[in-house]
């Protein structure tokens, strides 16, 4: 659901001063409700590791490193959202957490400037940190109907954009089967 609010004159002289329009990213239905928060401790994994964040971050739980199984990644509060996926060409439903969520639970310092995403297979993108704390940036960990992402269809985790969100316009930017998530 995306909501635009905006002033609108009756004259066209000063546009440039007139204001942006104002876009509401729905960040979805809620699942379950965080568990983890940010200053608490992050256990290490009991089951596969499926993502690992390092670099400028000050919570950690394994040598310098973040490391997240699913059942802790899901701690954050799991959300459920219904978006147009632009690789399959469909509205499709995740499950997922909220990325402005882990990264304030990992913790990212006041000098970082950008998170540098790769995926099981190398391929990576970078994100600014403005983009992740703007929102409508998911993590998703999960199907629809609930069932975990196999890695042929992108799972683990992979990166969705909920409709509206700028960065999400380019397809190139949904990376799919994270591996790490550097904070630079």
């Amino acid at each position: 659901m995306i909501a635009f609010a905006g002033a609108c004159s009756g004259s066209s002289t000063d546009e440039a001063a007139a204001p942006a329009p104002t876009v509401t990213v729905s960040t979805g239905k809620i699942i379950s409700p965080a568990s983890l928060t940010i200053g608490q401790a992050v256990p290490a994994p009991k089951e596969k590791p499926i993502l690992t964040l390092t670099g400028k971050i000050s919570t950690g739980n394994q040598k310098g490193a973040l490391v997240l199984d699913r059942p802790t990644l899901e701690r954050l509060g799991v959300r459920q959202v219904r978006l147009y996926e632009p690789w399959i060409k469909e509205n499709m439903e995740f499950r997922g957490v909220l990325l402005q969520d882990l990264i304030a639970v990992a913790g990212v310092k006041s000098d970082a400037v950008k998170l540098h995403i790769v995926a099981l297979d190398d391929y990576a993108v970078d994100f600014s940190l403005a983009e992740v704390r703007a929102g409508g940036i998911m993590v998703a960990t999960r199907a629809g109907d609930g069932s975990t992402i196999p890695i042929d269809k992108g799972g683990p985790t992979r990166i969705v954009f909920m409709d509206g969100v700028k960065a999400g316009v380019n397809p190139d930017q949904w990376v799919w089967s994270l591996k790490t998530i550097d904070v630079v």
